[in-house]
């Protein structure tokens, strides 16, 4: 961007803050659900990564008045606008119209743009239609973003000291076009480094660490921030720190981490921002240790948290989900009068399950986890949300009963995390 000046009440990007970020999300179908909006959440990464700051991130139908309202919004607020969705040859995509209307501009045809089209269509062999080439069609004050992987070109505008850019709505012909357009701009409107470090802790709630931490983050400088990001029986603890000199920056950061780790004590089960599924398999990476797991009512879901993570075949060999009373007793041996005096959701059941499953796959650990998830299946004494689970090794076996209140996805989930920390707990004792 070039030409920058001062707005009243607007700061100078060259001298004392990050460049002050918003996204913008076109498209109905986000709004109702039809889809995830993940393009937001990786744009607001990148941008930080690259020393930038997002303040605000909009949602908004495919609706001409919408679009301009927030662009007008935009314009006042922000130093960077960036528009994804609402690029493409239909009827309802209106985002190149309402951008020509909101500047005041007739849309054009761009021959280069054309070009590139008809190439992309000659390579696959394909008829061009009217709809294609109107993509071709752009305001006439943009600077067109070439889309190597797609017929919608990216838009650039430059409106006195706040560039918008619109990108086609794609996952990955949007990242194409940050990463040759946007991220580098960021960066070189940035003197400030922006850096994180993760921390992850377990089985304290949200509260109890926000007391227990109180006195460390009284004591953070004011350029290092601590932010709270719970999950689950998981809590994200992010430091935060700005400053001029990466290396200083980063040396700073580890240093207070030590510290925070060492007020957290044994519930600090992780110093990098990873799922629990692979703190487990590094912690049997590190013991040459293998584990199974039996599942009842989670259906798969904590082997799939498992093996979504390379390399988990060195210490995962399977597993295997035992829904029914006759696959429990045939599959893995539970006596059929265990089950039918106590439950498939009991204590002694998911003992049985962990200690055959571990023998079965010849590993070294153990999981078993059997429960309600809901909505029906609840008796007077096992309400939904009832989990039993055990974990065990050659020489032990441990067992906890959880009472969750969450819907069935909920209770399928948590139920899964609860079981690998149990696991993850063992794992980590074995060593004593």
């Amino acid at each position: 961007m070039t030409g920058l000046y001062i707005r009243p009440g607007h700061i100078d990007l060259n001298q004392t803050k990050s460049m002050q970020t918003e996204i913008i999300t076109i498209g109905d179908e986000i709004l109702i659900g039809q889809i995830v909006d993940t393009n937001s959440a990786w744009i607001g990464q990148q941008i930080v990564e690259a020393g930038g700051e997002v303040r605000y991130i909009t949602t908004i139908a495919d609706k001409k008045e919408e679009i301009k309202h927030a662009l007008d919004i935009a314009s006042k607020r922000s130093d960077i606008v960036l528009i994804t969705g609402g690029l493409g040859p239909t009827k309802d995509d209106v985002t190149k119209v309402s951008m020509a209307e909101h500047f005041g501009v007739e849309l054009v045809n761009y021959p280069n743009v054309l070009a590139h089209i008809e190439k992309l269509f000659a390579r696959k062999g394909r008829p061009l239609n009217d709809g294609n080439r109107s993509q071709a069609m752009l305001p006439e004050n943009c600077t067109p973003l070439q889309n190597d992987l797609g017929t919608a070109p990216g838009m650039q505008f430059d409106e006195g000291n706040v560039r918008f850019v619109s990108m086609p709505g794609v996952p990955y012909e949007m990242k194409a076009i940050m990463e040759a357009h946007v991220l580098p701009f960021v960066r070189s409107k940035n003197s400030k480094v922006l850096r994180h470090v993760t921390t992850i802790s377990a089985n304290v709630p949200e509260s109890e660490l926000m007391k227990r931490l109180s006195g460390f983050e009284s004591e953070l400088p004011a350029h290092i921030k601590l932010a709270y990001l719970p999950h689950m029986n998981l809590v994200r603890l992010r430091l935060t720190g700005r400053g001029d000199d990466e290396i200083a920056l980063e040396a700073e950061l580890t240093g207070q981490q030590r510290k925070l780790m060492e007020v957290l004590g044994d519930v600090a089960i992780a110093t990098e921002d990873i799922k629990l599924g692979q703190i487990l398999g590094q912690e049997l990476l590190k013991r040459n240790a293998t584990m199974s797991i039996a599942e009842s009512c989670t259906g798969g879901f904590a082997s799939h948290l498992i093996t979504q993570n390379s390399g988990s075949s060195a210490y995962y060999p399977g597993s295997v989900v035992t829904y029914s009373y006759d696959i429990k007793t045939s599959v893995l041996g539970v006596p059929s009068e265990l089950l039918w005096q106590q439950g498939a959701v009991s204590e002694d059941v998911v003992k049985h399950m962990a200690n055959r499953v571990r023998r079965q796959m010849n590993t070294d650990f153990g999981l078993a986890i059997s429960g309600i998830a809901g909505p029906g299946g609840a008796t007077k004494d096992k309400p939904v949300g009832t989990v039993w689970m055990a974990v065990c090794s050659n020489n032990e076996t441990v067992t906890k009963c959880y009472h969750l209140k969450g819907n069935r996805q909920q209770n399928i989930e948590r139920s899964s995390l609860l079981g690998l920390e149990l696991l993850r707990k063992l794992v980590v004792a074995s060593d004593s």
